[in-house]
Order: C-alpha cells, then sequence, then structure tokens
C-alpha cells in the first residue's frame, strides 16, 4: 500500500485540530457574530472511496467539528482566518487551510476525521504529451510502479484570500491559494456556489463546486518520476480542473441532538486521473449519523 508514516508534524496537527471535521460552510460565519465557540461530534457510519491505486476506503465513523468567530479572527473546520471586510452581503478574508490530495496518501491524516503486479516492458522513447502539456507514456501503467521508491506526498498549508458573496438566497464562495510549506509551491482556485433550504427542522443544503490545481500540485501528488518508475518513465501532469456536487441534511431533534447525512460526488481532472497512481477518475464520500451538540 502506498501509506506515509505520521511524522511528528503530523501528530501535532493532529492533536490541534482533532476537532475540526467536516461541517457548515464559512458562508454562514457572516450570520452568526455572537455564536464564539461552539462544538459537536458526529458519529455514524460514513466512507470517502480512495481512487489511488491498492489504497483502501477510508472510513468516517466519528466526525469532530468545532468552530469560533470573533470580532475578525475565526476557526471553521480546519480553516483559520481573519476578515478584512464583512456587510450583510460580503466577506473578505485572509485564510489558512490544509491541502485536500494526502488524504488518499497518508493513512493516518486529519482530513480522515472531519471523510500484485506485472512488469511491462516499454521503450522509453514512446513518450508523448499529456494532459495539459504534462508528459505521459501510452502504456506506463501501476504495473511499472516501484512502490517503494514513491515520495511521500505530506499535508500542505494553503494560505491566500477568500471571498463570500450571498445573491438571490445563493452562497457563492472563492478562495485564492499559494502552498506556503513548501513542499511543492503549487496553487489552487476553489470556487463553490450553495443553496440552503429550510423546512421546519429540516435544514438542507446543496452544493456545486470546482478546485482548479496548477501544473505543480498535481505533479506532486499524482506525478510520476523515472525513478519512480520501473521502467524509468516519467509522469508530469500539467493543471487540471476537479468538480464536486454535495447534499447535506440536518434534522434538529432537540437542543443536543440532531440526525446528519451528507453525500458527495468528487470528478477528478484528467491531468490527476490519467496518472498511473490512479485507478479512478472520482471520490464518493457518504456519511450518516447522529450529531451531540455541547
Amino acid at each position: 500500500m502506498i501509506i506515509d508514516k505520521t511524522n511528528s508534524l503530523n501528530i501535532f496537527i493532529f492533536l490541534c485540530l482533532t476537532a475540526f471535521g467536516l461541517g457548515v460552510s464559512p458562508l454562514s460565519r457572516a450570520a452568526d457574530q455572537e455564536s464564539g465557540w461552539q462544538v459537536s461530534v458526529g458519529l455514524g457510519a460514513g466512507v470517502r472511496t480512495n481512487p489511488v491505486m491498492d489504497n483502501d476506503d477510508i472510513p468516517l465513523l466519528v466526525i469532530p467539528q468545532i468552530s469560533y468567530q470573533g470580532e475578525e479572527f475565526f476557526v471553521q473546520n480546519l480553516d483559520v482566518g481573519y476578515t478584512l471586510f464583512q456587510d450583510k452581503e460580503r466577506q473578505f478574508n485572509l485564510l489558512l487551510t490544509p491541502g485536500y490530495d494526502q488524504v488518499f496518501f497518508n493513512r493516518w491524516d486529519v482530513n480522515n476525521f472531519i471523510d500484485r503486479s506485472s512488469f511491462a516492458s516499454i521503450a522509453k522513447d514512446s513518450v508523448k504529451d499529456g494532459p495539459a502539456g504534462g508528459v505521459v507514456d501510452t502504456e506506463l501503467s501501476n504495473s511499472t510502479i516501484d512502490k517503494r521508491r514513491l515520495h511521500k506526498r505530506r499535508m500542505a498549508a494553503l494560505a491566500g484570500l477568500e471571498y463570500n458573496h450571498t445573491l438571490y438566497e445563493l452562497d457563492l464562495q472563492v478562495q485564492v491559494l499559494q502552498e506556503i510549506t513548501d513542499y511543492y509551491g503549487g496553487n489552487e482556485i476553489r470556487f463553490s456556489l450553495s443553496k440552503n433550504i429550510h423546512l421546519g427542522k429540516n435544514d438542507v443544503k446543496l452544493t456545486l463546486g470546482a478546485n482548479w490545481q496548477n501544473a505543480s500540485t498535481l505533479n506532486y501528488f499524482y506525478g510520476l518520476t523515472e525513478q519512480e518508475s520501473l521502467v524509468h518513465i516519467a509522469y508530469r501532469p500539467g493543471g487540471g480542473l476537479t468538480s464536486l456536487l454535495r447534499f447535506d441534511w440536518n434534522y434538529q431533534l432537540n437542543e443536543h441532538w440532531s440526525l446528519r447525512f451528507f453525500s458527495s460526488y468528487r470528478h477528478l481532472s484528467h491531468a490527476a486521473s490519467d496518472s498511473p497512481l490512479v485507478v479512478k477518475n472520482n471520490v464518493v464520500t457518504a456519511f450518516a449519523g447522529g450529531v451531540y451538540h455541547f
């Protein structure tokens, strides 16, 4: 299996952020200025499928969540930020947030808590342009990968700007982020459009999103060097766009307990899904259970 052992930094981050999980969108921050600290724990059954070869799907059993809203400073799940400007419809923030893709390579990752080879003989001159200008071999596959030589995919920190806007009862969010931990120097642009529907004790949220990642980001996670290939052929993807569709449902039972279900479908960019490391072009996440609000 392609597993990165937890190092001391990841342990520290996990202990600090273990109460952070999968939760509400930062778009709700502007409407909840007096809440202060909010803590809840979801208990149930769920899974996040893993598109990386030989790696197991990721179980979701316990999903803690913590949030804090001050006058400017806020914490929302794994996001930490500072509000520069805010009115009834708009919000402009500085944001610090972790990357996502390392969850498929690291068995113990903070993002998990919020969701046989045969050898081929290939000529070295059979390379061609890959997705978005990358380089890939037409026959390069997971059977030609030396798993012992794969570089570690570490959890990176991203920093940048976030803009939220509520318009016609729709919530728009845009994040422009740069990797600052100096692992790969990549950048991402995240976009989401969501709609909240309130029906008595039922709260439903529909989200459509996309995440553009540049070549440096995708090459760090899904690229393959000549040293990592048994046939000494590299895969270097270009930039790519991953799309997301998500459904959330909550039902309030009483002051402390609610029921929760969410499901999402993430379609990987061609640059990622064409990697020899990847065996599926999508990630499906689902969770159902009860949530206790402290």
